[in-house]
């Protein structure tokens, strides 16, 4: 009896803690299985069955994306005006239409616009989520949250892709067609999950004391302490860039490894990521604890690089192997690092009158070293070969010292935060 409820009660602590996160974590993978079978196969029925070049698709995407970075701080905007949970169920609503939609596409114009119209909402999903997260639960069990959902939506990844095998062996255009059903169908599940979320009203309260308290936050951009935090976090998010366009490029092209040794890096990457982020997120639970996590990743992230320019001048297969596992070992243990680092200085920097603009501020960062960053990486390579590693490995501790700078204590007392330990941006009236 002792034994079983040992290993119940061990579950039982590996599970989210309460109603609300155990939602939020099951809305993270089915979202996720439907994303990870879009992904695995939408550039092939583009090109292949919706007249789209190669280069078209990609013209048509930055575009896209350009529309998606300018809309999300005020979708954040809204957030903070009607509620995060409210304005998450109209995204995920326009999400499920959208990708629906992407299958009446034929050429470029239509493609734009439809992609633009999309990518407001894509690009907003992200740090929405996060501010509901922020709104309904706290304490510890809030990064503890984001790591399942960080969690969950790698496993999702791996099931969705999984399945798209399934369209891409056959290659009929049915079988393609039903990965954006698929898709579509997940976000009426998202939807349904968010819906049984506990309604969150604006993060402002309204009435007079409430429209002075939402007036006396400096916006995002004019607070240069948080735009440091979100520049230096989007320098070192390069390394989800590393992993996912810039490693299987590598490996291939520039190392005597063979190709196969590219799913066992990304598979071993997803193995730790799924095991190890809600494990990490315990140790990182105040904002000095996030800012030493940041170091620490950074200097990972810096030994990472060096161990990818090592596996780019040996001369035997043997000890090329050995520098790429030692690579991707040190970039997932930075990756889960500054993982959990971001969430707690994303929550502890943005004012609770102004959560959903600041995360999405906050957001940017991520966003365009998604864009930016595989194009960057990659060119610096094309140019200096094993040596451009070394010239990005000193990107990363000049990032963490950014991120200091906007991370270290204030002694201005900022209204409207219930956390003493967490630093908020500054306030004045009439901004």
């Amino acid at each position: 009896m002792t034994e079983r409820t040992s290993w119940h009660a061990r579950f039982a602590r590996a599970l989210p803690a309460t109603r609300e996160s155990k939602i939020i974590a099951l809305n993270a993978l089915v979202g996720s299985v439907g994303t990870g079978m879009f992904l695995a196969g939408s550039a092939l029925y583009f090109t292949r069955f919706a007249g789209l070049t190669e280069t078209q698709l990609g013209v048509g995407l930055a575009l896209a994306g350009i529309v998606g970075l300018a809309t999300t701080v005020p979708m954040g905007r809204l957030a903070d005006r009607f509620g995060p949970r409210n304005v998450l169920l109209v995204v995920v609503l326009w999400r499920a239409v959208g990708y629906v939609a992407y299958l009446n596409v034929d050429g470029f114009t239509e493609f734009v616009m439809t992609a633009c119209l999309l990518f407001i909402m894509d690009r907003a999903g992200q740090p929405l989520n996060q501010a509901l997260v922020g709104r309904i639960i706290t304490g510890t069990e809030r990064n503890r949250t984001m790591g399942f959902i960080r969690s969950l939506r790698n496993l999702g990844f791996t099931v969705g892709f999984g399945l798209a095998g399934i369209a891409l062996t056959t290659g009929s255009e049915t079988a393609f067609r039903w990965l954006f059903i698929g898709n579509a169908i997940s976000f009426l599940f998202v939807f349904a999950f968010v819906s049984m979320l506990p309604k969150v009203g604006p993060a402002a309260p309204g009435g007079k004391d409430g429209d002075k308290n939402a007036a006396a936050v400096v916006p995002p951009l004019r607070d240069w302490r948080f735009v440091a935090a979100m520049a230096a976090n989007g320098v070192l998010f390069l390394h989800d860039a590393v992993l996912i366009t810039v490693l299987p490029l590598w490996v291939a092209e520039h190392t005597r490894s063979p190709d196969w040794m590219i799913t066992v890096l990304v598979t071993t990457n997803t193995v730790i990521t799924v095991l190890g982020q809600v494990r990490v997120t315990r140790h990182i639970d105040s904002l000095p604890s996030a800012a030493r996590a940041t170091n620490w990743s950074a200097v990972l992230l810096a030994f990472a690089c060096c161990a990818f320019a090592a596996s780019g001048v040996t001369d035997t297969t043997a000890w090329t192997t050995v520098a790429l596992v030692a690579a991707l070992l040190l970039l997932t243990v930075a990756e889960l690092l500054h993982s959990a680092s971001s969430w707690e200085i994303s929550f502890a920097l943005s004012p609770d009158a102004a959560q959903g603009r600041y995360l999405a501020f906050f957001n940017l960062g991520f966003s365009a070293a998604e864009i930016a960053g595989p194009a960057v990486v990659l060119w610096l390579l094309a140019r200096s070969g094993p040596s451009g590693w070394l010239i990005l490995a000193v990107c990363f501790p000049f990032a963490a010292a950014l991120s200091w700078v906007g991370t270290r204590p204030r002694t201005v007392a900022v209204p409207g935060r219930t956390d003493p330990e967490s630093t908020a941006v500054s306030a004045t009236t009439g901004s």
